[in-house]
């Protein structure tokens, strides 16, 4: 019999506890990573104080629950002083720690790699490996950055032609091994999810020319074809929402958390889970009830 287990690479430095009853506070510009049905949230900006998190946690999905009665469990050392920010990783620094799903331990990545930057998106590949490309940094660079999460080992890739000057986009992985970069210049990391039916669902963010207008749109990309279209909500609640994430389970994608203005005051940002119905490719309907094998 043989026993397989699956890592959170956290390109951040942390520990774990664990908690029950929790409820996390509103954050913003936090990520999240979904394996073995549940969706691991870190870092961010917390609120009411607004200041970097080492808040580590997740959501249980493998279950039924209503918006109303989230399965939250808490991973997180009380008073542990190593915080998540982009501000906190000066150019150089090692920032690269390895979570283990099946004992719940995590471990440093001593093997160099690249140096500190911020509103970056990772994206898995050819199953043991990770990229991160550019990002804000002193250097504005463009480098192509891969981790081996087996060998643990970084390795540098010259990408022609590659756009420059880029952060703040969505990285993700298409069937046939790919990354499709959406978007970018400002932070709106993790706002894309692909469905099994080769469908990438956007939801909501800022103007690029504008930053200071918040998004409330659905927007589908068809990559067989690559043609955009408007997602149609057949109930749309007004919600518009940046430095946010969206994570597609089955046939959910979990809006979490999130800022909705930059005034930069606790009453404007999220401590919400709001679920969109996209089982269906003409319309779209937000829900408060996840049902698990829906189908």
């Amino acid at each position: 019999m043989s026993y397989t287990s699956f890592y959170i690479f956290a390109f951040l430095l942390n520990f774990i506890f664990a908690f029950a009853n929790y409820v996390p506070s509103g954050r913003s510009e936090h990520t999240t990573t979904l394996v073995n049905k549940k969706i691991y949230f870190h870092g961010g900006f917390a609120w009411p104080d607004g200041e970097a998190s080492n808040d580590f946690f997740y959501l249980d999905v493998s279950q039924n629950f209503s918006t109303s009665a989230l399965p939250w469990t808490d991973l997180t050392v009380p008073g542990s002083s190593r915080r998540f920010s982009y501000s906190l990783f000066p150019p150089g620094t090692p920032f690269t720690s390895k979570f283990n799903t099946t004992n719940q331990e995590w471990t440093n990545v001593t093997s160099g790699g690249i140096a500190g930057s911020d509103s970056t998106s990772c994206a898995s590949f050819n199953k043991s490996l990770i990229a991160i490309f550019a990002g804000a940094n002193d250097d504005n660079a463009n480098y192509l950055w891969i981790l081996d999460s087996f060998a643990l080992t970084w390795s540098f890739s010259n990408a022609p032609n590659a756009p420059s000057d880029i952060y703040g986009y969505c990285a993700v992985t298409l069937p046939d091994e790919k990354i499709l970069y959406i978007g970018g210049q400002y932070v709106n990391t993790d706002l894309a999810s692909m469905a099994s039916d080769k469908r990438i669902i956007i939801f909501a963010g800022t103007g690029y020319t504008d930053h200071s207008t918040v998004l409330d749109d659905l927007w589908i990309l068809d990559i067989e074809t690559y043609q955009w279209s408007v997602g149609n909500i057949l109930n749309p609640n007004g919600l518009a929402i940046f430095s946010h994430t969206a994570t597609l389970v089955d046939d959910y994608m979990i809006v979490a958390f999130g800022r909705h203005s930059y005034n930069g005051i606790p009453s404007d940002v999220s401590s919400t889970i709001y679920m969109l119905d996209v089982s269906q490719r003409d319309s779209y309907q937000w829900v408060t009830v996840f049902t698990t094998f829906k189908k």
